[in-house]
């Protein structure tokens, strides 16, 4: 059975025993206002962990502010953190509220804290134990009522031992941690992500279902970027798709491609005809390319499941004539068809 989840930006699933249990303890942890640590690799689903936090907490009708730590420049920071005082530097020609402020009585997320300027760390570990901040360029004290969530994808205590990251800051933030899996780590949450963001991202008049090829093909993959990847997968292909359902072939993964093989190789370990899932189409980032990479691999797959090619024009919805012409365009652009298939 699904649990899922809808934090007010998406939804996120909970299938898997792993993301269950965390799912769990997150609803639990969230009552209380102590600050929390999500570590997890890239793209794994921290961010909207931490939404899930704040939308169960008291805090859920209050501002959630995310704070990207690794895109602050250091000569800013301060000022995006606590805000300034008009003519506090040059250019600063009103006062202005920092992240603290703006989150007030509701939570902040501080996203890669590993990144967090080393000179800021002590000011923000005054902020957290003395809930107090005061603008740049002013004197007056500012009482702050924030709930503290980071996330980080590097080992922080690693980064203690490194002098990176400060150890009492550390400590002040994992009160309690959770440890996100990377998504190949929990296999039965790929289904029902590949389906939300079938929803998300189908046009109208667009695919509606997974062929269970596909599925399969989406599960053996290895997912190094974990979540943020799937949806990428999953947006191109409802570009890519003809049909009411997305096929295997219609699964484009983000793999660096392989080092080419001789022509005599590659043609000794692949049926005629047919091409290799991982053979990345010229100019990966051109769309123009991918598609018609995704085409010549639907069309020819079709030919080889089919008793005539008649049949196989049917299934495509073309005409006989113009998969005879697409053929001979794929044959006179290098790529290997047969000739019974290119006549």
């Amino acid at each position: 059975m699904m649990t899922q989840a809808t934090t007010r930006t998406q939804p996120f699933v909970f299938v898997d025993p792993q993301s269950a249990q965390i799912f769990a303890l997150a609803c639990r942890v969230a009552a209380s206002s102590i600050p929390v640590l999500i570590a997890g690799p890239t793209g794994s689903g921290k961010e909207i962990l931490a939404r899930v936090v704040h939308e169960a907490s008291p805090q859920a009708d209050g501002p959630f502010i995310a704070v990207n730590c690794a895109a602050i420049p250091a000569t800013l920071a301060e000022s995006l953190f606590f805000g300034h005082e008009k003519g506090a530097f040059t250019g600063a020609n009103n006062s202005a509220a920092g992240y603290f402020e703006q989150a007030q009585n509701g939570t902040i997320f501080l996203d890669e804290i590993g990144e967090m300027p080393l000179e800021l760390q002590p000011k923000i570990l005054r902020a957290l134990q003395e809930r107090k901040i005061t603008r740049l360029g002013g004197t007056r004290e500012i009482p702050v009522n924030v709930r503290v969530l980071a996330a980080t994808n590097v080992d922080l205590l690693e980064h203690t031992r490194r002098q990176k990251f400060r150890e009492d800051l550390y400590y002040r933030l994992s009160a309690f941690k959770f440890n996100m899996p990377a998504l190949a780590a929990r296999k039965l949450d790929i289904q029902p992500l590949a389906y939300l963001m079938l929803q998300k991202y189908s046009m109208p008049g667009g695919a509606t279902d997974i062929a269970p090829c596909a599925l399969e093909k989406l599960l053996a993959h290895a997912w190094p970027g974990n979540i943020r990847e799937l949806e990428n997968v999953m947006a191109r292909a409802t570009i890519l798709t003809q049909t009411p359902t997305i096929v295997a072939a219609d699964i484009l993964f983000d793999e660096p491609a392989a080092p080419a093989a001789p022509p005599e190789a590659a043609q000794a370990h692949q049926p005629a005809g047919a091409e290799s899932d991982h053979m990345a189409p010229a100019g990966e980032g051109n769309l123009q390319a991918t598609i018609q990479h995704a085409e010549r691999r639907k069309i020819l797959a079709a030919l080889h499941t089919s008793s005539s090619r008649a049949d196989a024009a049917k299934r495509l919805g073309i005409s006989q004539r113009t998969l005879r012409h697409k053929l001979q365009t794929f044959r006179s652009e290098g790529h290997r068809v047969p000739d019974a298939y290119a006549r």
